[in-house]
């Protein structure tokens, strides 16, 4: 699908009188943004979150320089209902901890599982609970 909104290359580009695009915002925030998949359909220019848009807002993040999770919200063979008010939290892939960490949990196979991990308890005890250990990635989320 082609959006005839934004000319080629301009995505996510920023509207006048906006606040700034979800990269900008994304940026701004340190990093980390949780916004709705209503909030991505609008800034695309589309008026209905059809299955298939999906593909293109994923399309367009990557485009970015952005990453999101949960992943299957953005895939259309996962989610067959996209809703306006799902959330997603959208994250620079910049390759540091926090990327490497959820590149980690969402796709194992692709990361060093073992050296992320480690990574999340450098200058720390080691003998964290598991607990704790989840604690810090929810705290390297910004959840």
């Amino acid at each position: 699908m082609n959006n005839p909104t934004y000319p080629p290359g301009e995505v996510f580009a920023v509207a006048e009188g906006d606040a700034g695009t979800v990269a900008a915002r994304c940026r701004l925030a340190g990093g980390l943004l949780r916004v709705t998949l209503g909030d991505l359909r609008e800034e695309l220019g589309y008026r209905r979150l059809g299955k298939y848009v999906l593909d293109e807002v994923a399309e367009s993040l990557t485009k970015e320089g952005l990453g999101w999770f949960p992943a299957w919200r953005l895939s259309p063979r996962e989610n067959g209902e996209p809703r306006k008010e799902h959330e997603v939290w959208v994250f620079l892939r910049d390759g540091g901890l926090r990327c490497q960490v959820i590149d980690a949990i969402q796709a194992p196979e692709g990361s060093d599982v073992p050296t992320v991990l480690n990574g999340l308890l450098a200058d720390r005890p080691q003998d964290l609970s598991p607990e704790r250990k989840l604690g810090l990635i929810r705290e390297i989320l910004g959840l």
